[in-house]
């Protein structure tokens, strides 16, 4: 036995008993390995939430944006020509009592849109739109209630029972729809008077803090969403495209059929021993002399 021959034997032996150090190396790699894709998967659900995290707070500033767009849209149309002025006044008014811009811009564009159609004449509705955004603000203070929910029993009052216009001698048949509405506001106001400026009285309490607080997240995210808006709706347009053309592709091709590649379903022709010919329908075996197409295959004569 030649010396090379020995030391190949030798290396043999040698790989074939420490064949416990390699195994243990490949465990330790595969340990590695699992540690690692566990790490890379929590760092991924991480980069999600941070992802989600930094999300929310945009898509909010966008839909509040948009709701202030929408408030607005009316605003403008309601009051016209003085709508910048009233818009100002609206602003000021929103600061002072801790309510947000498109809260007290709403409550006005509501009532204007109230007042108008009764009859009154721009400036007297503006004026008594003011009056009734202030009072709602006020009662919902006093009584601890929503504002929108005060503006809205506010609103129904004022074209509502007709017994209050007969309390104040004032038959409801012939009064103008400014005289019962004026009637009522009237009762309203001597009715309203120790809740009359509450908000301001009141602004330091926990609710009302609460509120402002909430208006102060609402303007910001106007803010942050009136940025992004115009970002955001070309975008919104190329996606509304890319859309439309997937659901005309889907129209053209959506009633086509596949026929056959799946071995079953096929159909063809079998000649029978005597002559006759069975269908063959949704089977993938064929008997002998069958020609055609068999299970969606290529057909041919079957041996």
């Amino acid at each position: 036995m030649s010396i090379r021959s020995v030391k190949a034997g030798s290396a043999y032996v040698e790989l074939y008993t420490e064949d416990s150090k390699l195994a243990r190396g490949l465990a330790m790699a595969q340990r590695r390995l699992k540690a690692f894709g566990v790490a890379a998967q929590a760092a991924g659900m991480k980069l999600v939430g941070l992802g989600a995290t930094i999300i929310a707070p945009l898509t909010a500033g966008v839909m509040a944006a948009s709701r202030m767009a929408e408030t607005m849209n009316k605003f403008n149309v309601v009051f016209g020509k003085s709508a910048a002025a009233v818009k100002v006044w609206a602003d000021q008014f929103a600061g002072q009592i801790g309510r947000s811009r498109e809260q007290i811009a709403s409550f006005m564009a509501g009532s204007q849109d109230l007042f108008v159609p009764l009859g009154f004449d721009s400036a007297k509705a503006t004026e008594l739109s003011k009056q009734i955004t202030q009072l709602a603000i006020d009662l919902a203070s006093f009584n601890n209630m929503a504002d929108a929910d005060t503006l809205r029993d506010l609103h129904a009052a004022l074209t509502g029972s007709k017994q209050e216009l007969l309390n104040q001698s004032i038959d409801p048949s012939v009064a103008a729809d400014q005289e019962k509405v004026m009637a009522r506001l009237n009762i309203i106001m001597r009715g309203t008077t120790a809740a009359q400026g509450d908000a301001l009285r009141s602004a330091d309490s926990f609710a009302n803090r609460m509120k402002a607080l909430r208006a102060k997240i609402d303007d910001v995210a106007v803010t942050i969403g009136e940025a992004l808006i115009p970002i955001l709706n070309p975008l919104l347009a190329k996606v509304g495209n890319v859309v439309k053309v997937i659901g005309q592709w889907i129209r053209r091709h959506g009633d086509r059929r596949r026929v056959g590649g799946d071995g079953y379903g096929g159909s063809g022709r079998c000649r029978g021993p005597g002559g006759t010919e069975d269908r063959l329908a949704g089977h993938h075996q064929a008997s002998p002399g069958c020609s055609g197409h068999a299970g969606g295959g290529r057909g041919g004569d079957l041996r």
